[in-house]
């Protein structure tokens, strides 16, 4: 089952990576899904939505986590994430200071994210 797809919004467009109601498996699944084709984008060029909505991450999907977060790094201009919470923010936090990335927002829904990244130049 696809867990990644293009979705238009406001005119822009925007990646949906979803990862919501999953467990460890579901992803890695995803993120090898999601690494080819965020790979064959422009640097710089993607508006990420990224939902973690009821997935159980525990500390050792980190690595993970931060090795698909170091991969995007090169092409994201902005990732909206939702449903996180607990140890998934912690875990979003060591991959954030790890990889140096700062174009990460978390948003408390769906419609707030897509429309967040669609507003943006």
């Amino acid at each position: 089952m696809a867990r990644t797809k293009w979705i238009d919004h406001m005119g822009k467009r925007i990646f949906f990576i979803d990862f919501s109601n999953t467990n460890y498996a579901g992803i890695r699944e995803t993120v090898e899904e999601a690494k080819p084709i965020i790979s064959a984008q422009s640097k710089n060029s993607i508006l990420c939505l990224v939902d973690t909505t009821g997935t159980k991450f525990a500390l050792d999907i980190s690595k993970d986590v931060k090795d698909f977060t170091m991969h995007n790094k090169p092409y994201m201009k902005m990732t909206a994430l939702i449903g996180l919470e607990g140890i998934q923010k912690v875990i979003l936090n060591t991959a954030m200071v790890f990889t140096k990335r700062e174009n990460f927002v978390l948003k408390n829904s769906y419609n707030e994210a897509m429309d967040f990244l669609a507003l943006l130049d």
